[in-house]
């Protein structure tokens, strides 16, 4: 069976997207005007077992594989919050 060049590059380029996205930003913030336009994706929560200055971290991975890019939480250090899908502000052109 032969190959073809253009599935193999379809293939490389799923992958290296894929391999892209646990590099995307999620902002942690107690600030509700700050997702207030945004979707609301769904509900995050750090282990308990997570040591205290790992939560972030830990919010925000789950916020992440969910497709989100800000967490919501009730106050610093809190161990859940709301994850939301916030658009890139529109840049005014000249």
């Amino acid at each position: 069976m032969k190959r073809s060049p253009l599935r193999f590059l379809g293939f490389t380029l799923l992958v290296g997207s894929a391999a892209c996205a646990p590099y995307m930003n999620v902002g942690v913030t107690a600030s509700e005007s700050i997702v207030s336009g945004c979707e609301k994706v769904g509900d995050v929560a750090a282990s308990p077992s997570t040591a205290p200055n790992e939560v972030n971290a830990a919010l925000s991975d789950a916020a992440r594989a969910k497709g989100a890019n800000y967490v919501l939480v009730a106050s610093d250090g809190a161990r859940t919050g709301t994850a939301y899908r916030c658009s890139m502000p529109k840049t005014a052109s000249r």
